[in-house]
């Protein structure tokens, strides 16, 4: 049995996992279902709720869009096998995917609207980032192997995003560059 529940990308200035959305914890209201994945620079943080965020509606996390003045992203996994992506902005923009479209289609969830390459563009750009237009192409028609969280963890790569470090490893200019760093 694969992993169900939900992702969540946001920049923060304060640990995510204390920001009111994921401070009850999951679904079952169990604050150890909620754990911290990389931290990537400029506080862009990923958390992964186990079960699900308690409140999932848009509402919510149109809050959290206005509270942390930048682009979230939401992946709601089934079971490793499918994953719904969503990304919301500050100035509006909505975007929504399916990861691994031949098993999205078992589960009865038709194809993604055409378009969605040039939506998730655009959000990373809302986001400072510029985005692989190949990478993301091919992580939208890839299939999942073995898990779909891969392709999540891809298609935020493709979307131009620096790379988690490890924790303990000190951010240097070196090592991420200092435009994320707020360096000149």
């Amino acid at each position: 049995m694969g992993f169900t529940g939900d992702f969540v990308l946001a920049r923060s200035d304060v640990p995510l996992r204390e920001r009111a959305l994921f401070a009850s914890g999951c679904t079952d209201g169990h604050l150890d279902c909620v754990s911290s994945c990389r931290s990537r620079p400029g506080g862009w943080q990923t958390l992964q709720i186990h079960h699900g965020v308690r409140d999932d509606s848009l509402a919510a996390f149109q809050e959290l869009v206005h509270d942390t003045a930048a682009p979230i992203l939401i992946a709601n996994v089934m079971d490793s096998d499918v994953c719904q992506v969503r990304g919301l902005t500050p100035s509006g923009a909505r975007w929504s995917t399916f990861l691994d479209p031949p098993v999205a289609a078992d589960y009865g969830i038709p194809e993604p609207a055409p378009g969605a390459a040039a939506d998730i563009t655009r959000w990373a750009a809302e986001a400072g980032f510029t985005a692989d237009a190949e990478a993301l192409a091919a992580v939208l028609t890839k299939r999942a192997d073995p898990f779909v969280e891969t392709l999540l963890f891809e298609l935020i790569d493709a979307c131009g995003f620096p790379t988690g470090l490890p924790d303990g490893v000190p951010v240097r200019p070196s090592a991420v560059g200092a435009e994320f760093l707020g360096e000149p």
